[in-house]
């Protein structure tokens, strides 16, 4: 039976999703890898470690059964006695029960790695939820687990039986055999068993480990809706992000036409731009562009000026490129000083004939040293400056 959200939830997971699994201590696990991993160590530790255990083993049964006089009346020397024994055994089971345990605990991180997780430990009452375990028993998963376990016992019952008749012959020889050279025969045979069952679980982990990082991933997808949420929450709401930019960019405007009143020239297009320069002789390194805007933008800096007596001198070719070129609040750059030049110098000229110190009005500048690259509208039709200024 298909799980009831798998029809929606047709995305993979994003990489946030999958993140925020692992905090939570969910990540693709294959019980048959920590299994085969133990099996594999124990086959191998018991071939690498088997011979000394068994030696061992003989002596310290040797050991036990052989006892003094004075042992066998005396508790404190029966009791160290069972001390040194268990000591020794112990030592010579060390090595087989650590290669375990480091397998033990190294196989299970084998398909996802570390994870350590306090989520995890938190305990969910949902899992109580027997619906939640019948639909996890009739679906695809359980099914497919179902079939697994089925195949694991038939084949770890199979490689019993095989290893047991290949071996039959040389266990029943067993009881004829001396006692070293028996337990070195029956310690060949437990090792070639160990072997062929850590083999068998092997294949079935090779099998499970993709199947179960296939479910893991396929537990984990999205809806189209989940996505869109992950994106609004990372990137923010895009409606309450345009409004933002609306109200930054009102907050700039008004600052920028509070700028207006103080500037020392407006150049205009006369229509499509308007571009307020500030220039201050000794505290200026440059002038700067302190106010700029298109269509009702520039409308709205030339009314401004006009109601503030700041001078608005029009210069098509100007005003595009520095509407074009240079940033609010930065410096002009040097290959417009010529033409701003000539702007200052008819500013300087209009505020002596205001002040009455010239006897008629200036003339404004008709050409100006512009760069045919800086002017955005050189060459350009009216109508193409009136879209460049819509833009």
């Amino acid at each position: 039976m298909a799980d009831e959200h798998d029809v929606e939830r047709s995305f993979p997971a994003t990489p946030r999703r999958l993140e925020q699994a692992r905090e939570r201590g969910q990540v693709a696990r294959s019980r048959e890898i920590a299994t085969a991993g133990v099996a594999i160590a124990a086959a191998a530790a018991f071939a690498l470690f088997g011979p000394d255990l068994g030696a061992t083993s003989v002596d310290l049964v040797r050991k036990s059964l052989t006892l003094g006089r004075a042992d066998a009346f005396s508790e404190a020397r029966m009791v160290a006695g069972l001390v040194e024994l268990g000591g020794a055994a112990l030592a010579a089971l060390m090595p087989i029960l650590l290669l375990v345990l480091a397998a033990t605990l190294i196989s299970p991180m084998l398909l996802s790695g570390w994870v350590l997780s306090p989520q995890a430990l938190v305990p969910d009452f949902k899992r109580l939820d027997p619906r939640s375990g019948l639909r996890n028993i009739f679906s695809t998963h359980g099914v497919a687990e179902l079939v697994k376990a089925v195949v694991k016992c038939a084949l770890v019952g199979a490689i019993g039986w095989w290893t047991i008749h290949a071996g039959w012959d040389e266990m029943r020889a067993l009881s004829g055999q001396s006692p070293d050279a028996g337990i070195a025969q029956a310690g060949r045979l437990i090792t070639f068993a160990l072997f062929a069952l850590a083999g068998g679980l092997a294949f079935i982990a090779l099998v499970d480990a993709p199947y179960q990082y296939w479910h893991y991933h396929r537990k984990l997808r999205m809806s189209r809706e989940e996505v869109r949420q992950e994106l609004r929450e990372m990137e923010g709401d895009p409606h309450l992000k345009a409004r933002i930019r609306a109200l930054q960019r009102q907050a700039a405007r008004r600052r920028m036409m509070a700028a207006v009143p103080g500037a020392t020239v407006v150049v205009t297009n006369p229509t499509h731009y308007a571009v307020a320069l500030d220039w201050r002789e000794g505290r200026m390194r440059a002038p700067r562009v302190v106010a700029k805007g298109s269509g009702l933008v520039a409308q709205r800096i030339r009314e401004v000026a006009a109601a503030h007596g700041v001078p608005i001198l029009e210069a098509p070719p100007l005003a595009r490129a520095l509407h074009r070129h240079v940033e609010l609040d930065a410096e002009i750059p040097g290959t417009l000083f010529a033409a701003v030049a000539q702007v200052l110098a008819w500013v300087h000229q209009l505020d002596a004939w205001r002040a009455g110190q010239a006897s008629a009005a200036p003339q404004a500048p008709a050409a100006f040293d512009v760069p045919p690259d800086l002017d955005p509208g050189a060459g350009a039709h009216p109508r193409d400056d009136d879209a460049e200024a819509e833009r």
